[in-house]
C-alpha cells in the first residue's frame, strides 16, 4: 500500500520483432519508454491516491511490449485506491486473453480497423468486474462510501489506449505540440449532469459535485451513490507517433493548479538542462542524466508550489528511439514495493 508514494523510474527496451496478432501488441515497440512515478499528499492529511506501472502485464506480451500505467485518486480513505493498484491490471490482462482465445473474438467481427470500438468493450468489461468484486467487499474494503477515480494507459506498439473514469487526466507531447488525450468526468459537465440527475442524483453548482459530497460522477465504489455514480470509462485509441516526446498521467491535484502547458514546460525544462541518457535498471543516475522519476517528483513539487490543496499522482512516461540493453524489470507499485510478475509470457518463451 502506498507509503512515502514514489517509486524508483523504470527503463525498457527490447529488439522489435514481427507482430503476430497485428492490432499492435504482437511484437515489442520500435519505440522504447522509460517512466517515473511520484506521488505526494500535498497539504492532506493522508496521502489517499496511489499508482501503479506493470510492465509487459499480459501472458501475451513480448518483454516490454504491452506496458500498464494507472493512476488512482481515491476519497474516504486509501482503500479503494490501493485495491486498485493490485488488481485492475490483472483484471485488463484477463479480459485481453479471455477475448483473444475466445473461439470467435469480437475484434474479428466487428467492423474493419475498429481498434477503440474493441477496446472500449474490453476495458469496460475490466472495470465493471473490479467495482462488482469491491461490491462485494474484496479485500476486506468497504465501499460504500469510499471509492477511487482510475485513469489506465496501456502503451502497445502502434497505440496508446487510454481508460478514463474520474477526474484524472492524460497529456501528451507530441512534436512540441501539447494534446489533451481524455476528458474529465466533472459533475457539471452538460452530458455528465444530465446523466447523474436522471438517476436520481443532484449536482451541486456551487461546488461542483455531486450530492454535495463527490467531485466527480464516475468512480469505483461509492455504492451509496452507484445508481448515478458509475464505474464505465470512457476508452480512447491514440496512434504512437515518432514525434511523440512524453506522456504525463496525473491526478486533479497537479491539474487544479498547473495548467497541461505549464507541466509540459517543466518537463522539457527539465530534459533539456541536463543530458538524456538511458540507464540500466536500478542504477541511480548520474549528474548529467534526468530519469523520468526526477520528471514526476519535479512535477508533482511544482504543482504543490504553485497552491495545490489535493493530493498529487503523477506519472511520467517518455518515448525514445534509442534501445539499450536492460534486464526486465518487475512491476512496481506507488509504494515502492516490488511486485513479481505472476505470470510467464507464453509468446516469448519466459517461464
Amino acid at each position: 500500500m502506498p507509503t512515502n508514494g514514489e517509486a524508483p523510474a523504470a527503463e525498457t527496451a527490447a529488439p522489435a520483432g514481427p507482430s503476430s496478432l497485428g492490432w499492435g501488441w504482437g511484437s515489442c515497440p520500435a519505440l522504447y519508454v522509460s517512466y517515473g512515478l511520484s506521488a505526494l499528499k500535498g497539504r492532506q492529511p493522508e496521502l489517499t491516491g496511489a499508482l501503479a506501472a506493470v510492465p509487459s502485464f499480459t501472458e501475451l506480451s513480448p518483454p516490454m511490449g504491452l506496458d500498464y500505467f494507472g493512476v488512482f485518486d481515491g476519497h474516504s480513505g486509501a482503500a479503494v485506491a490501493n485495491y486498485l493498484t493490485e488488481r485492475l491490471h490483472g483484471a485488463i490482462a484477463d479480459q485481453i486473453l479471455r477475448e483473444l482465445l475466445a473461439e470467435a473474438p469480437r475484434f474479428l467481427h466487428g467492423p474493419q480497423g475498429d481498434v477503440e470500438g474493441w477496446w472500449r468493450t474490453a476495458m469496460a468489461d475490466a472495470f465493471q468486474t473490479v467495482d462488482a468484486e469491491l461490491l462485494e467487499g474484496a479485500g476486506g474494503v468497504d465501499a460504500s462510501v469510499a471509492g477511487a477515480t482510475a485513469l489506465v494507459a496501456l502503451v502497445l506498439e502502434e497505440y496508446v489506449v487510454l481508460a478514463n473514469c474520474g477526474i484524472s487526466r492524460a497529456v501528451i507531447s507530441r512534436g512540441g505540440e501539447i494534446l489533451q488525450l481524455t476528458s474529465e468526468h466533472r459533475p457539471n459537465r452538460p452530458d455528465e449532469k444530465q446523466r447523474v440527475e436522471n438517476g436520481g442524483g443532484r449536482v451541486d453548482e456551487s461546488t461542483n459535485t455531486v450530492d454535495e459530497f463527490l467531485p466527480t460522477s464516475r468512480a469505483f465504489g461509492s455504492y451509496l451513490y452507484k445508481q448515478y455514480v458509475i464505474a464505465e470509462p470512457e476508452v480512447t485509441a491514440v496512434g504512437r507517433d515518432p514525434r511523440d516526446e512524453f506522456l504525463i498521467l496525473a491526478t486533479a491535484g497537479l491539474w487544479d493548479s498547473v495548467s497541461p502547458v505549464e507541466a509540459c514546460r517543466v518537463v522539457e525544462r527539465k530534459l533539456r538542462s541536463r543530458s538524456r541518457s538511458a540507464m540500466e535498471w536500478g542504477k541511480a543516475a548520474d549528474n548529467n542524466t534526468v530519469s523520468a522519476t526526477v520528471l514526476a517528483k519535479e512535477l508533482a513539487q511544482h504543482a504543490v508550489r504553485a497552491g495545490s490543496t489535493g493530493n498529487v499522482s503523477v506519472i511520467v512516461v517518455l518515448f525514445r528511439d534509442d534501445p539499450v540493453a536492460t534486464a526486465s524489470p518487475a512491476p512496481v507499485l506507488a509504494s515502492g514495493r516490488v511486485q513479481r510478475p505472476r505470470r510467464g509470457c507464453r509468446s516469448c518463451g519466459s517461464p
